[in-house]
């Protein structure tokens, strides 16, 4: 299990939103979700859904979507 903890990427979530002094609390009212699941997920004690996992990213000010597209498109300065 501690293998899996370390892969998880909930805890490298959790890095950033410390780095960025975003509280679990603001992230779950901002997702909708309960802190605890916050919390759980943070620590590599459970999964979230992807939806989910898009909106946390989100209010962590990475925008998921946004950043497939941009690797989707291709770069004219670059063929």
């Amino acid at each position: 299990m501690q293998e899996e903890e370390n892969d998880a990427i909930g805890p490298r979530v959790a890095q950033l939103a410390n780095r960025m002094k975003v509280k679990q609390t603001r992230i779950a009212q901002d997702c909708e979700i309960s802190r605890i699941s916050v919390n759980r997920f943070f620590r590599g004690r459970s999964e979230i859904r992807a939806t989910d996992l898009v909106n946390v990213l989100k209010v962590l000010g990475i925008d998921l979507e946004h950043e497939i597209q941009r690797r989707l498109t291709p770069n004219i300065h670059n063929p």
